[in-house]
This record gives structure tokens, sequence and C-alpha cells, in this order.
């Protein structure tokens, strides 16, 4: 596709801990027991309808998917939220602490006239996500812009196994008539403001901020404006454009990918919709399996559905229904990491009457050595 290298998921949380309600020294299994828990309340299974519900389940699992990762809780217990910004780099991010420890951020060559020192925003967002736009002269423009965000809804199977899936987007990037200026070519002059440079110093004191032009918006050039775009400097056109979902997304995964009209990148953020049979939580897989009353009671080998194709699992005599089996491996692949399913025995009687099974039936009650609703108690 030629932009799949570039894309990479990020999670959009604040307090993660109390998202969970656990404390920060939490262990794995008290995350997992408290994760488990609001997953099963707050299901939309059973809350339909429920859009507080859906949301906070929605939270709980973005919350869940980073503190149960050990690297990923151990930046976020660092760094907070923006440890799970794209791009974010630790290294960077604990020399520049240093820096700003040390002597404040970054200075340009020279002192400013009352003996401070001049500062530009931008340097701390080049720093952490790789330079800002050039200027005129090579010097820069303006920051990075904001990604263009964009809510995709996919299938349950398409979020487990991965997909590659095409939709339709309204974009917008540089206006290819004034090259994002906004201006008319051939009839503008360098700003009389800025020399051209694009920015210009504001503040007092000790510190002098460079902050982005005002009159010619940081391009650094005046004029009339660009016919095509009406001085906005950017165009906006509907694109079909490729995304490549990775295995293992979630309700509230985000990718970012490159928008193909070269404005600012695309941030998707993934809907899953719920599957008739199967259920998540985490990386685990739920599924419910009707069995007979024979197979229940006297054991067999039977197939079952899972998302690699269908396997042979061996029911225990003296099953009951609700009963959970384990099939390792089975649930949702995510990297190197790989969840369960697991398999939820549903007993099923007949669906006829037939005098032969009622006296069965009957006959059998014999065998229950304790009253089946002795330990009943509200």
């Amino acid at each position: 596709m030629g932009m799949a290298g570039r894309q990479g998921w990020i999670m959009d949380v604040r307090d993660l801990y109390a998202t969970l309600g656990v404390p920060k020294s939490a262990s794995e299994q008290d995350i997992r027991r408290a994760y488990r828990k609001l997953a099963k309340r707050y299901h939309p299974d059973v809350n339909a309808g429920d859009k507080a519900a859906e949301e906070r389940f929605k939270e709980v699992n973005a919350a869940y998917e980073v503190l149960s990762n050990p690297d990923k809780r151990k930046l976020y217990d660092e760094f907070g939220e923006d440890s799970l910004k794209a791009g974010f780099d630790p290294e960077m991010a604990r020399a520049w602490g240093a820096r700003a420890r040390g002597g404040g951020a970054r200075a340009h060559a020279g002192e400013a006239p009352s003996g401070g020192f001049y500062f530009d925003p931008s340097d701390l967002f080049s720093e952490f996500f790789g330079g800002a736009a050039e200027g005129v002269g090579g010097r820069p423009q303006r920051r990075r812009a904001q990604p263009q965000h964009a809510l995709i809804e996919i299938e349950f199977m398409q979020a487990v196994k991965g997909a590659e899936i095409t939709l339709q987007l309204e974009l917008s990037g540089p206006c290819s008539e004034c090259q994002g200026t906004g201006r008319q070519r051939g009839a503008t002059s360098r700003c009389p403001d800025c020399g051209g440079s694009g920015r210009r110093q504001t503040g007092g004191g000790h510190i002098r901020m460079m902050a982005t032009c005002q009159t010619c918006g940081g391009s650094g050039r005046v004029g009339p404006e660009c016919p095509a775009c009406h001085g906005a400097g950017e165009r906006r056109e509907r694109k079909p454009v490729t995304v490549r979902i990775p295995p293992g997304a979630d309700n509230g995964s985000r990718l970012r990918v490159p928008s193909p009209l070269g404005g600012p990148d695309l941030m998707l953020e993934t809907r899953v919709r719920p599957h008739p049979l199967l259920r998540r939580e985490g990386l685990d897989l739920y599924l419910p399996l009707p069995v007979t009353l024979d197979e229940a009671y006297n054991g067999a080998k039977v197939s079952v559905p899972t998302p690699d194709g269908t396997v042979e699992m061996r029911i225990p005599p003296h099953s009951q229904s609700g009963t959970k089996l384990r099939l390792r491996g089975k649930g949702v692949a995510r990297g190197e990491r790989r969840g369960d399913l697991y398999v939820e025995l549903q007993v099923r009687l007949p669906e006829r009457d037939d005098p032969r099974f009622a006296e069965a039936a009957r006959a059998a009650s014999a065998a229950y050595t304790t009253p089946v609703r002795g330990d009943l108690r509200l």
C-alpha cells in the first residue's frame, strides 16, 4: 500500500488506574480481576441500548490494553498519557526533561537583548515528533498540523484476524494552486512584519517567544488571496483510503495513517460490531457451546469453531451446564501475545415430548446425592 509502514496504534486514555478502580501499585492479578469484573458489568450484551454503559466498556478495555502490557504500563507510569501518543520517544523525553531541569527550554543561538533567551514552542514539538514544516528560506514555518479524525466501524472477525479495508473519507490537504500559502502565485511579496521568515518575536522580560506571524499566517508572503482556495490554503476532497487493520484491534483502538492528499495525517478510531456468538475480554474469547444431555453426562469429543478453524475438544463426563473449558492459544493474537478461547457448555434438552425420555429423566432423579437447590440463599 506504500503507507502501511507508517501506520501505528495509540490509545486514547487518561487516568487508566482510576478507570479500572485499582491503585498504581496493583498487581497483574488485581488488574485482570478488576477488568473482568467491570467488563462483565458494562458489556453491551447485558446493557443493550445503554450508551453510557457502552462508553464505560470502551474505557475499561482501553485501560486494560495498556495496563496488562508490562512495557506499556512501565512507560505510562513514567510519562503518563504522553507515552501513548504516536511517535513518542522515551529516550528523547528523558533527555529533554533533564535539560529542562538543568537550564530550562532550548535556547536559540545568541541571547535576547535583556539577557534572557529565545524560546520557540515548536522546538519541543519537533524534538518529539520529527521536526516542523519548512518555510521561506528553510526556516521553520509552523507546527505540524493536527491529524484529521474519523470513526470507522469494522466487523468482529476483522478486528480479531486483521483486514485490509477501503474507506471513502472527506480529506483536506494543501491547495495545489498556491502550495498551501493561501496567496495568489506570482502576485506576492515578502511579509513586511516578519521579513519573510513566517515568525515573529513576542513576549517580554527575560524570555522571548517566537510565534507564527499573524500577518502572513506563517507563509512569509503577503498578497491577493488564492482564487482556488479563497485564502484558506487547503482543499477538501473525498478520496478512497486503503487501511490495513492489524490483528487484535478493539473498540477505541486508533490507527494513524498518512493522508493521500499530503495534508495532516488521519487518526482512525475503530468501533467493533458485536458478534452474534463470540464475546471478547481483552485477548480472550468466550463461546457458548450447546451440548446434548448425553454429551454432558457421559462425555464426548465435539467440534468447536475458532478464529483459526474448527478444532476437536473433549467434554469430560458429568459436565454441568455453564462449565468453561479452555482452548489454549485460540483467542485473539496481538504481536507475540495470544489469548485463549473459553467454551461455555450449555446443556440442551430435547425439543419435543417423548414419554421414554420423560420416564428416564424421572428415574435419573435418584442419582442426585444432594438437593440441587440446597445452597440457594438470598
